[in-house]
């Protein structure tokens, strides 16, 4: 005989069951259930819960084989994860105490897995379970979170709002319902008042007046918008089209606002939390007026901080900037019925662009800003050259770039020039019956070898030699970065052009103005081999030596051969006057240098190689060598007077500047 209450039950189960198509109840048991289960079996079932409602598992029955940690025969129950796992035999009493609940999440899933052994020493009758699902009471249990008001039903909850609010599109969070369009005068007041205003507010006020009216505000009455360390938590803005007062917060009244627009938004924001007491705030039209703001980064003439519609005014951009969409200067703009001036350009910084960069030189900085104030700096990345000149420029009003002290970019300046003067060690020796150099010592000793001459390099693309060597060339071949005439690394210039000294006069035995300069047909691969030396600073009266030791340097006679195979060199003194017997000219372009001591002399081979000072193996990046002489000429015999003359090379330093400038 069923019992009402059990009917009733299954009646209510069966409409469920119906009316949503879901298993709502059922057993769940063991294979062979309550006469034994067999050996190998494994089975897995799954049930799930419809939305709103857990599925509850209850375990009505249990007698499964006994093992260590469940490894033989098992019962598990899992969602995500493993529950709960069993095995053994369990009371009813037991049963009633299972923990943790067997119970899955909101709309979740259960799976139930039986597994048994190949074998079992006795029979065991199994397990059966009882799962049934429960509504879910989303508000109590705080699964869900309604800004205001929360209401569970059968599978579900709903959201609703305080009067004044209205429910969002996720039908969870409750906002202010203060969304208006007003036209004229009047008075708005934050949402709530007269009492503390609302939380979560995104008011939206949109006001207007008629053509050639702005809205004019003044905040009335007690202002109080929640800030904090001195930033708006809660604020309120006015914005028109293009300015936007505040946004203000906090308990001090803003000054009156007039708007110089037909349009206005007025936005209020609160958070979810405060008491404050929030504004009243009046608006009402006036006739439109121009503020005197007709463009950024331009001057107006006249200058006035309001114009009535019709005024027209002269724009001018400030100093650095300019129209960007017109040729001229300046322009005339009206001010119109909605408080817009007409027309209306923009001002635009200049730009001055990226520099034209000479070359070896580079930005040290990649895609630099290039307008108006804007800096940039430049630099010769390349080993043995320097920067000549300025290195930081700005961008001027003229649209060029200048350096502080008004130096304009230009291909001229700033340049990257050769180090000059610097060699690899320092060493001591002589030219006549002297000892090797080193590679690296005299790094500007180039080489000429038909007729065998020497030359001293100035720069990258410039050499210096004695004009009795290269007379009647066309073309030709200079070696350098080596000490040693068969150095198979040395390295071979071809020469572009040959300029002797026009005052050179090509007259037997004739030395006076005896230099030239010669250009190479391309730039010079420097290395630590192969550097320029420097030229004189200036032009002095005094000896040409500047009463210093030098060093003379060549691949010409030694005493023991008419020219040398590995460079030379030796250290002379300067004698005053005219130290050599002989019936040649000594002119003032010329000066006389030799050793203390006899054996220490340039020689035929020598011509056209440098004297330098300091001594060498004195220089520093302070005081580099300096190219004072070139050997000229001297007695037939080199060891008899151990005397020769030498071009005074800073006798023609502006010949030697103007020349490499114009050619």
């Amino acid at each position: 005989m069923v019992s009402s209450t059990m009917l009733a039950f299954c009646v209510c189960m069966l409409l469920v069951s119906v009316c949503q198509a879901v298993q709502l109840a059922g057993l769940i048991q063991s294979p062979g259930f309550p006469y034994g289960y067999g050996s190998n079996v494994s089975e897995t079932w799954k049930r799930c819960a419809p939305p709103g409602h857990v599925l509850v598992l209850t375990l009505l029955h249990l007698d499964l084989e006994e093992s260590s940690q469940c490894e033989n025969d098992f019962l598990e129950v899992s969602e995500h994860s493993l529950l709960a796992k069993f095995c053994g035999r369990k009371t009813s009493e037991e049963l009633k105490s299972v923990d943790p609940p067997l119970r899955s999440s909101s709309g979740g899933c259960l799976s139930v897995t039986f597994q048994s052994d190949y074998s079992n020493t006795e029979r065991h009758t199994g397990f059966q379970l009882f799962y049934t699902t429960q509504d879910v009471d989303e508000c109590w249990e705080n699964i869900v979170m309604c800004s205001h008001f929360c209401h569970n039903y059968i599978g579900g909850y709903s959201c609703t709002c305080k009067p004044g609010y209205y429910l969002d599109e996720d039908q969870h969070e409750c906002h202010a319902d203060c969304t208006e369009q007003r036209h004229g005068a009047g008075v708005l007041t934050s949402p709530g008042s007269p009492g503390p205003y609302f939380e979560n507010a995104n008011c939206s006020y949109r006001l207007s007046v008629n053509e050639g009216e702005q809205l004019w505000f003044k905040f009335t009455g007690v202002f109080d918008v929640e800030s904090r360390n001195g930033q708006c938590v809660d604020f309120i803005e006015i914005k028109t089209a293009s300015e936007t007062f505040g946004p203000f917060c906090g308990k001090d009244k803003p000054a009156d606002i007039l708007s110089s627009s037909q349009h206005v938004e007025v936005i209020f924001y609160s958070d979810l939390e405060g008491t404050n007491q929030g504004f009243t705030l009046e608006y009402k039209p006036k006739g439109m007026e121009c503020t005197g703001k007709v463009t950024p980064d331009a001057i107006v003439s006249p200058e006035r901080d309001l114009y009535k519609v019709g005024e027209t005014v002269m724009v001018q951009c400030v100093t650095g900037y300019v129209l960007s969409d017109s040729d001229d200067d300046t322009f005339e703009s009206t001010c119109q019925l909605n408080g817009e001036w007409k027309p209306k350009f923009s001002c635009e910084p200049v730009d001055c662009g990226f520099p034209e960069l000479p070359e070896l030189m580079e930005l040290t900085e990649e895609n630099p800003e290039t307008t108006y104030k804007h800096n940039i700096s430049v630099c010769c990345p390349q080993e043995f050259y320097q920067l000549e000149g300025k290195a930081s420029f700005t961008c001027h009003a003229t649209g060029e770039w200048v350096a502080e002290n008004g130096e304009i970019f230009s291909e001229e300046s700033p340049q990257c020039v050769p180090v000059c003067g610097i060699t690899k060690s320092s060493a001591g020796g002589r030219v006549f019956g002297g000892q090797n150099a080193k590679l690296g010592e005299v790094p500007w000793q180039l080489l000429a070898q038909n007729p065998r001459g020497g030359a001293s390099l100035i720069n990258d693309r410039w050499a210096i030699t004695a004009a009795h060597v290269v007379k009647n060339k066309n073309t030709m071949i200079f070696m350098g970065g080596m000490v040693n005439v068969g150095d198979k690394n040395a390295v071979h210039m071809e020469t572009e052009m040959i300029i002797i000294h026009p005052d050179y006069k090509y007259l037997p035995d004739n030395y006076n103005n005896d230099i030239a300069l010669v250009k190479m047909s391309s730039r010079v691969p420097l290395s630590r081999n192969l550097l320029p030396v420097c030229l004189p600073k200036t032009k002095t009266d005094g000896p040409a030596l500047e009463n210093k030791t030098g060093t003379i340097s060549g691949f010409g006679a030694t005493g023991e051969t008419l020219q040398s195979e590995v460079l030379q060199y030796g250290h002379v003194i300067e004698f005053p006057g005219v130290c050599v017997k002989t019936k040649l000219e000594v002119t003032n372009n010329m000066f006389c240098a030799g050793g203390k001591d006899k054996g220490v002399d340039s020689c035929k081979g020598d011509s056209g190689g440098p004297l330098v000072i300091p001594m060498l193996g004195f220089g520093s990046a302070e005081t580099p060598y300096r190219l004072k002489g070139i050997v000229s000429w001297g007695p037939e015999r080199c060891v008899n007077d151990n005397k020769g003359y030498y071009t005074k090379v800073e006798k023609y330093l502006q010949w030697i500047r103007d020349t490499m400038k114009n050619n």
